[in-house]
């Protein structure tokens, strides 16, 4: 027990300030795009380093990232492993990206594109699912999205699904495999439709909604807790 408090007490706030350093970042990216700046890496890169010097009295969403931070890095304090350093990781980039999107409504390149790749290069080294599994994963996660968004387009004339989802839940399969993204996307559809719910019985007029917080926040918990979802289905 106590070198579990010794652990907690050494990795629980520095996953704090991650999560928080991930809202600043998040923050820098969306006022950078807003003022005409390339959505691109450099852009990222320029916004990561500004991020680094922001001061001030923290937000709500600060406060809440900190927390979703430290709430991902239990497992790391619980059962330290290479194998739960890297699914932190992989759920970091997660709440960064599911905060770029919510702000500023875009999903870089920059950030789903590693993220799959590391998913990918995590499996091959056996920290993360099976090869197959995560191949499978990558490819019946952008797929997937894209045949829905073929529908929508030839049902409403219009994309229904955007690119950077397509790639998000990609990555999301190279690091839980194929297996949970049908309950990624059952929880992510279901959240977007409560919040657009709420908004209506509030008066306000959604016209679209960023997806990659619904996609992002069941496929960090699917990835932190390591649970196979497939079988809520069953």
């Amino acid at each position: 027990m106590q070198a579990v408090l010794l652990r907690a007490a050494a990795v629980l706030p520095m996953a704090a300030m991650l999560g928080a350093y991930c809202a600043a970042l998040a923050q820098q990216y969306s006022l950078a795009v807003s003022r005409g700046a390339a959505v691109d890496g450099s852009t990222l890169l320029l916004s990561a380093r500004r991020a680094l010097g922001c001061r001030g009295r923290p937000s709500l969403i600060t406060l809440l990232s900190a927390g979703l931070s430290a709430l991902a890095a239990l497992p790391v304090v619980l059962e330290p492993s290479l194998t739960a350093a890297v699914r932190f990781g992989a759920c970091t980039a997660l709440l960064a990206l599911g905060l770029v999107d919510a702000r500023c409504g875009l999903l870089p390149d920059a950030l789903t594109l590693p993220l799959m790749w590391a998913g990918l290069l995590a499996a091959w080294a056996g920290q993360g699912v099976a090869l197959e599994d995560a191949v499978a994963g990558a490819a019946l996660g952008y797929g997937g999205l894209r045949l829905v968004d073929l529908f929508y387009h030839l049902w409403r004339g219009r994309s229904g699904v955007g690119g950077g989802d397509m790639k998000l839940l990609a990555a999301v399969g190279a690091w839980a495999g194929w297996a949970p993204l049908a309950g990624v996307l059952l929880a992510a559809s279901l959240g977007g439709v409560m919040v657009a719910l709420l908004a209506r019985l509030k008066g306000t007029r959604v016209e679209s909604l960023a997806f990659g917080p619904f996609i992002c926040i069941p496929s960090a918990a699917v990835i932190m807790l390591d649970t196979d979802v497939q079988y809520l289905f069953i």
